[in-house]
């Protein structure tokens, strides 16, 4: 992509979405400026915003929209204002679809990004013309100095992480982010029980994930009753490990229960706010408040 510059809405856009959700889905056909007045980053191919994310374009875009404004809403909640100077870690940020947003109230030299595939580093680095998004680890500790940030935002990574890598993992986010600084995540949603059932009935035509899905559990109804009961869930096999660095020792399916994300890191964290609409994207939604 390398037209000109383009701050002018299509007509009626900015009424339906608002003038920043505007902005970025006219940054998929033209060059556009933040309201900091930053360039947008390029995309990447849409095969690998699909293989990524399951979505490509505009509904990529909405889908991450909706994730910023559940965190504004929870930073809020928690006295946290994000501006230009505002200290942000994006952990697991893929092709960088999150931290684009966060570009609204952030500067891009004030986003950081961690990440275990170090595909995704050379190209969001690419994108972004940043060099702050890093390669690290499956498990911490990280390179960052005590407090080093603001806020800290997962999305699709706590959807997938073992019991003990989300919690050694929060260990090292509270010895980061700085008292008062806020971590939001999302997770899988109860509903995804209901893909699992769906995908047991699925024939040897389906995918290879949907029918490791669909193997995933032998008794669903006692693995949802553990979840509703506040147990962190969480269960892998080759067939759904993310691959690559992605192994399936700590990464496969997983949902945390709110009542797990109000009481299971609850030595440092104090929980803020939990989101979901099905509508919007397809995941639950947990911010706590760094103690």
């Amino acid at each position: 992509m390398s037209q000109t510059v383009d701050q002018d809405a299509a007509p009626g856009t900015e009424q339906n979405d608002g003038p920043w959700l505007s902005t970025l889905i006219r940054s998929l056909t033209s060059q556009q400026l933040s309201p900091l007045g930053e360039l947008l980053p390029a995309f990447p191919p849409e095969e690998l915003q699909r293989n990524t994310t399951g979505l490509s374009s505009e509904a990529a875009l909405r889908q991450a929209h909706a994730f910023y404004d559940n965190v504004l809403d929870a930073a809020r909640r928690a006295g946290l204002v994000l501006d230009r100077s505002t200290r942000a870690l994006d952990f697991g940020f893929g092709w960088g679809r999150i931290s684009r947003v966060f570009m609204e109230r952030i500067s891009l030299a004030n986003i950081h990004g961690l990440d275990v595939d170090p595909a995704f580093v050379e190209i969001t680095r690419d994108l972004t013309r940043s060099d702050k998004f890093e390669l690290c680890a499956p498990f911490p500790p990280t390179k960052y100095e005590d407090s080093s940030f603001d806020i800290i935002y997962l999305y699709s990574v706590f959807s997938h992480l073992s019991e003990e890598a989300c919690q050694s993992w929060m260990r090292e986010f509270a010895r980061i982010l700085r008292p008062g600084g806020v971590v939001a995540f999302t997770t899988r949603h109860d509903s995804f029980f209901d893909f699992c059932e769906w995908a047991k009935g699925q024939g040897a035509s389906s995918s290879p994930y949907v029918q490791a899905l669909g193997q995933l559990f032998p008794d669903l109804s006692q693995v949802r009753e553990a979840y509703r009961a506040g147990r962190f869930i969480h269960a892998s096999s080759q067939g759904v490990g993310g691959g690559g660095p992605r192994d399936e020792s700590f990464y496969g399916e997983t949902w945390i229960p709110e009542q797990y994300a109000r009481t299971g890191f609850d030595d440092q964290f104090e929980f803020v706010s939990g989101y979901f609409d099905g509508t919007k994207y397809d995941q639950a939604c947990f911010a706590l408040k760094r103690k």
